[in-house]
């Protein structure tokens, strides 16, 4: 089965027929760390929380969550039929149990009533109508979600490929300055010596101090290190599903093993390049931070 990558920022939106009548549900989503989700309900939906937040989860697993459902109300609201179901029932076993007269119509809109002024009910399960709306509001956000998710994978696979070609100008280039830094130093060496000391050391002396040197500029690992994060970042895009931790991950690193390797060349060209090259990788890591 294909796992899609999805963005973290997205909308999705339903209307339409439910038990507490006609309904609009708005459902946004922001980039987060974690998961968060915020309700804003009217109060017949009181009680729901737990219900809705739980269906949200099935199917947002990180970002923050905003829910707002609005109630059309042409007609002062009557409250929740399933509300009053429970309510009467309830006062109806009580009055049994008590003895006492069965409960008219106003004695259970009292209670419900007085209910709804104080704190929210416990928990409930969403009636299949207001559900099915949530769902399709959700599935909404869900297609605005996949479809901005895929633009920005293909953004970053774009970024990938530029800063590939870079790593590639800076392998050809780093031999080339291996060689060319060595005969520099070599000569500058040899000039020194020449010019201020009464007798040259030995000539091996020499070469293993140059040698030392060229070691030190040497990006073969660095270069080795930023191929295989390369390979790693493509194989995180193509699994899809929730890449974005480790795409961070993996983009620190790329940005650490970057800096080494600017930190040990001393040619201009090539710095240029590193820049690039540290440019790409914060634009990816901006994009990558808008992935679920």
């Amino acid at each position: 089965m294909e796992r899609t990558t999805h963005s973290m920022t997205g909308v999705g939106f339903a209307a339409g027929p439910t038990e507490l009548g006609e309904l609009r549900i708005e459902v946004r989503t922001v980039n987060g760390r974690g998961f968060a989700a915020k309700l804003r309900l009217p109060p017949a939906c009181s009680g729901f929380d737990a219900a809705i937040e739980e269906l949200v989860r099935q199917h947002v697993h990180r970002g923050s969550v905003q829910v707002v459902v609005e109630r059309a109300q042409v007609a002062p609201p009557l409250p929740d039929r399933e509300l009053l179901r429970a309510v009467a029932t309830g006062l109806n076993e009580l009055a049994t149990e008590l003895r006492l007269p069965p409960p008219v119509f106003a004695d259970v809109l009292q209670v419900v009533n007085a209910s709804s002024r104080g704190d929210a009910m416990t928990s409930r399960p969403l009636p299949p109508k207001l559900r099915s709306l949530f769902e399709q509001a959700l599935v909404d956000l869900t297609r605005h979600r996949r479809t901005e998710g895929a633009g920005t994978a293909g953004m970053i696979a774009a970024l990938l490929d530029e800063f590939a070609l870079a790593v590639q100008q800076v392998a050809l280039r780093a031999p080339e300055l291996a060689v060319l830094y060595r005969e520099r130093l070599l000569q500058r060496v040899n000039d020194f010596i020449a010019h201020h000391l009464p007798q040259s050391p030995p000539a091996v002396d020499v070469i293993r101090e140059v040698a030392l040197f060229a070691d030190r500029i040497d990006v073969a690992e660095e270069l080795q290190r930023l191929q295989a994060h390369l390979g790693e970042l493509r194989a995180v895009l193509g699994r899809g599903g929730e890449v974005g931790r480790r795409l961070e991950f993996l983009l620190q690193e790329l940005l650490r093993e970057t800096n080494t390797l600017g930190s040990k060349s001393p040619d201009a060209a090539m710095a240029h390049t590193v820049v690039a090259m540290k440019t790409a990788i914060e634009r990816m890591k901006e994009q990558a931070a808008n992935l679920e």
